[in-house]
């Protein structure tokens, strides 16, 4: 199924004929807005080559839920719970003041990976990282891809 019409905004025009499990294989590049060179900076930045990529990337999914922990936070103690994912410096904080650190708190993110997100994104914290546009829309787009791929299985059982 090529991409809705209604939606063909939010992906280059090259890419509109495409199905969902098409787009998820493509690199973020074709996310609109973004140049292919800013998609290639993401993909360096998150170590993946394709919008599915993107969408499952250990460090998105790290900072969407430390940026959804955050917004109910009801203490000032530290969450010893994450130290697996998080830099040791950072271990002992809040997370409040966790979804406003730079991404390279993440356990594996370098400071020159976080400079190739805020360079192409403009993600610049945790929270950024959890809500950016191309990164929500790449999740949308795998999810859609994956039920793609499902429909022919459900249909037949």
């Amino acid at each position: 199924m090529p991409f809705p019409d209604h939606l063909a905004s939010l992906i280059d025009e090259t890419a509109r004929a495409k199905s969902f499990s098409d787009l998820a294989r493509c690199s973020p590049g074709i996310l609109a807005g973004l140049t292919h060179a800013q998609g290639a900076q993401v993909m360096e930045a998150l170590d993946t080559r394709t919008i599915e990529g993107v969408a499952a990337s250990k460090y998105v999914l790290w900072a969407q839920a430390i940026a959804t922990l955050a917004r109910h936070e009801k203490t000032d103690l530290p969450n010893p719970a994450l130290a697996a994912i998080l830099d040791a410096r950072w271990e002992k904080k809040r997370l409040r003041d966790l979804a406003g650190a730079s991404p390279s708190v993440l356990t594996g993110m370098s400071d020159y990976e976080a400079k190739l997100l805020e360079e192409a994104l403009g993600v610049r914290t945790l929270q950024d990282l959890a809500t950016n546009r191309h990164i929500l829309l790449a999740q949308a787009i795998a999810r859609l891809a994956e039920e793609e791929r499902l429909a022919p299985t459900q249909k037949a059982a």
